[in-house]
């Protein structure tokens, strides 16, 4: 089909030319769009306001400032801009969006459905998901006694008393004949050698051999053990999960943390079903730790970019763990309704 036979196009506004954005309009250079961006997020690797004293003002920056200013060299036309720190929420962000106190919002604002009432999202610039972090076991690999792991507390004892109890059989029926167990010593060394089938001493009670041959073959079998139960504790992954599932956190009424300002506080809410008193509000990414520590938050509820942030910042002791729920991704906040040279906005989709 060809263009002739689909007629002329006709775009918003009646043109029947395709828009160059900026330069279709008339504009005031002091009167550039006002971005809005997060300045109480918890992490300010995406984006940070910071106040100069030399200016008298403060300045953005971060990962998205920086994919942000990269979208806008790539359009055809001048877009005069300037960024405006935001203190309230990032639900409160979209508001201002929608009722023309703001243009445009950028930052780590995460694509949600339910936002898409007040305004509109560019193409997701990183993909996210929500996941939990909790606190990783200690690594048993490193610790001295490690071994002793390897078999519960009862399982050592029942060795230890069975091995002492044929030891002193064997002493019983043996002593009186054979002269290299007639003492205490000596039975003490027999029962170490037997462990690593070492014993050279003869026995001379064919009673004696009845006894100890089935030991001899309970020892083989947990010795097995050990060794597959040992090597398995030392290659494994060494990471584990303090908790390993969000079932056990509603089961336990576990307090869990999230981002003050994020939509995880209702999310955690309505979707997953915590109580709004098991959940803690935290400022900033160095405050998680100290709220692990003193133990008033069992788990930590990121999206994933910022789960990754968390951890690589604080390696040990943390650890992803759970399903992860698939969510929109970080994209920039539009609205295309309120201001007629957005035409060209969704040039932002260029990501």
């Amino acid at each position: 089909m060809t263009m002739k036979e689909l007629g002329p196009i006709y775009r918003p506004g009646g043109l029947q030319t395709v828009p160059k954005g900026w330069t279709s309009f008339e504009f005031d250079e002091d009167k550039p769009l006002k971005i809005g961006v997060p300045a109480r997020g918890a992490f300010n690797l995406f984006v940070k306001v910071s106040y100069d004293q030399g200016i008298n003002g403060s300045y953005v920056t971060g990962f998205s400032v920086e994919v942000f200013e990269a979208v806008v060299k790539r359009l055809p036309y001048r877009l005069p801009y300037v960024l405006v720190p935001f203190y309230g929420s990032y639900d409160d962000m979209v508001e201002q969006v929608y009722i023309k106190d703001l243009d445009a919002a950028v930052g780590d604002t995460e694509i949600m459905a339910y936002r898409y009432q007040y305004a509109e999202f560019s193409q997701p610039y990183l993909e996210s998901g929500l996941i939990m972090v909790v606190t990783a076991k200690p690594d048993k690999s490193k610790e001295r006694w490690v071994f002793l792991e390897t078999f519960t507390r009862r399982m050592w004892l029942i060795t230890i008393a069975m091995h002492t109890f044929i030891g002193f059989v064997i002493w019983l029926i043996e002593h009186a004949e054979n002269p290299n167990l007639t003492r205490f010593g000596a039975v003490l060394w027999f029962s170490v050698t037997v462990l690593f089938f070492e014993h050279r001493g003869p026995l001379r009670s064919n009673l004696s051999r009845f006894v100890l041959a089935p030991w001899l073959f309970a020892i083989l079998i947990i010795s097995a053990g050990f060794t597959a139960s040992l090597t398995s504790m030392l290659t494994i992954s060494h990471l584990q999960p303090s908790v390993s599932d969000i079932d056990t956190l509603l089961r336990t009424n576990a307090s869990v943390g999230c981002n003050r300002n994020s939509f995880i506080v209702g999310y955690l809410i309505n979707v997953l079903g915590f109580k709004p008193k098991n959940i803690r509000k935290i400022d900033s990414i160095n405050d998680y730790p100290d709220a692990f520590r003193n133990g008033d938050i069992q788990a930590a509820f990121f999206v994933v970019p910022h789960a990754k942030v968390f951890l690589a910042k604080y390696c040990k002791g943390f650890t992803m763990t759970g399903p992860t729920f698939k969510l929109g991704g970080f994209g920039f906040v539009i609205n295309s309704y309120h201001f007629p040279y957005t035409v060209d906005f969704p040039l932002m989709n260029l990501l």
